[in-house]
């Protein structure tokens, strides 16, 4: 760390103070440690100056803004006008450059982004230790913390990299969205590994056009340095990245090879089943037979990006393959918590979500007569135009439908159901009540059948009235099982 007389002198300030060891830099002020520095600039809807007590109160030293007020704290307080475009270097500088001091692997797109940096991070897990910082959390593999963001602003995302140095982590995988690029929070990071998993529109609220928002992802590989680029091919993005890369190294992944792709890791075959898939894989120039327990197409890609970093990364099969024969499914993301009949449970709550799950699961059905059996229901005081949608969707790929409750938060649980069914011609079974909904599908499916409790993936609450009743699908599954007897 850095001294207040060292952090003075590097922001080229005149101004006398006792020199103190500084412990940190902090944008918000509920992280604040004591002998730290609080770092007040425009938030979205509040500026930091309003937190500037309890900034104090939590231990700050000194405060630096971007905005001249009269200074009425106890506390020196620093006026730097061009203060957060200079905080990237700042927080490079106070917490000595911690990227390079680690190996980071950036992942992004889309979609996939979480699933990839899991399934790496597992892959790595055996041979050091492994961090990992994105929608689910951060930290070490298997420890993770709440994030704000799938990225986190640059000051937080420096001291947590300074930290994982410290845990002697060697290994970070990093989602990194598109606004944390727009926005400057990965300024001054170097990459090891840069992977790109697919670029379809999203974001536009922030982005305002496709074209914008494919710009950003795209700034990422060419402004950012990395030793490796991991690139989707079957994406047009990565396909264009991996045709003009100056990079030293590019390798490139599609799901099969097609003539004219410049592909280096691929599978030959790719063979669904209720147990997951299976196929013959092109690794560094030779073929390996691989099942894993992963359901979906789109895990395929997942697991080649994944498996690109790890060649990037210098990883041989031999490595790798006692680690791919465990592979776990991200929490809540198409995770088999049954077999036999195969139970899976997954986040999706967005009619196109429900669409590419249920078609992904049609794929693994053992036979003609087994059925897809579908339980969902639609969070209240949220979009109440995708209900119809959703509904659709359910019906017309789904052999069986039950439709429960979701988190119905201050919505009558009725109304969210009558609008469900709008969007559906056959009258599906309803059973508001989500454990007895899922005790009735598993008591009714066939052991060759499938069955999809989707919506709430890993959450471990239901939301009723404002209240956060305890409440996870997978226990709801198990707990269904010990009651039922199956033949």
């Amino acid at each position: 760390m850095k001294s207040l007389h060292e952090l003075i002198q590097f922001l080229d300030l005149d101004m006398m103070a006792d020199d103190v060891a500084l412990q940190g830099l902090f944008i918000d002020s509920r992280a604040v440690t004591p002998n730290s520095v609080f770092v007040a600039v425009q938030g979205e809807q509040h500026h930091g100056l309003e937190f500037v007590d309890k900034a104090i109160e939590q231990g700050a030293v000194l405060v630096l803004t971007d905005r001249i007020v009269e200074n009425q704290n106890e506390i020196p307080q620093l006026f730097i006008e061009d203060l957060n475009s200079r905080l990237p270097q700042l927080a490079k500088w106070f917490y000595q450059d911690p990227s390079s001091r680690l190996k980071v692997i950036g992942i992004t797109g889309t979609n996939g982004k979480t699933s990839s940096a899991h399934y790496l991070a597992q892959l790595l897990n055996p041979h050091a230790n492994v961090a990992v910082m994105g929608t689910l959390g951060n930290g070490l593999l298997g420890e993770l913390k709440p994030s704000p963001n799938t990225t986190l602003e640059t000051l937080a995302l420096n001291h947590l990299l300074n930290e994982f140095v410290q845990q002697q982590v060697e290994y970070v995988v990093m989602e990194v969205s598109s606004h944390a690029v727009a926005l400057q929070r990965i300024a001054g990071l170097q990459f090891e590994v840069l992977a790109l998993t697919q670029v379809t529109r999203d974001h536009l609220d922030f982005h305002q056009t496709e074209q914008a928002y494919r710009e950003v992802k795209k700034s990422l590989f060419l402004e950012y340095p990395a030793q490796h680029w991991v690139l989707n091919t079957e994406d047009a993005m990565g396909l264009w990245l991996a045709k003009n890369a100056q990079q030293p190294s590019v390798i490139g992944y599609a799901k099969q090879l097609k003539s004219g792709e410049d592909s280096t890791l691929y599978f030959q075959s790719v063979n669904y089943d209720v147990d997951g898939f299976s196929g013959a894989c092109f690794y560094q120039a030779a073929v390996y037979p691989l099942r894993v327990s992963l359901m979906g197409v789109f895990n395929v890609e997942n697991l080649l990006c994944a498996l690109g970093c790890c060649q990037a990364l210098g990883f041989s099969w031999q490595q790798l393959e006692d680690t791919l024969v465990d592979l776990k499914p991200v929490a809540g993301r198409m995770q088999i918590v049954h077999q036999s009949p195969t139970v899976l449970i997954d986040y999706a709550h967005t009619p196109d979500a429900l669409h590419s799950l249920l078609v992904a699961c049609k794929q693994h059905l053992s036979n003609s007569v087994a059925k897809l059996w579908l339980v969902f229901g639609c969070g209240g005081d949220r979009d109440q135009g995708k209900r119809p949608l959703m509904g659709k969707v359910a019906q017309s790929i789904a052999d069986q439908v039950v439709i429960t409750d979701d988190n119905p938060r201050y919505e009558d649980p009725r109304h969210i159901v009558e609008q469900i069914l709008e969007g559906m011609t056959t009258s599906p079974v309803v059973i508001h009540n989500r454990s007895q909904a899922v005790q009735f599908v598993v008591e009714q499916a066939q052991a060759d059948d499938m069955i999809v409790i989707a919506g709430k993936g890993h959450e471990d609450y239901q939301d009723i009235q404002g209240v956060k009743y305890p409440l996870q699908d997978a226990v709801l599954v198990e707990r269904a099982f010990n009651q039922t007897k199956h033949h």
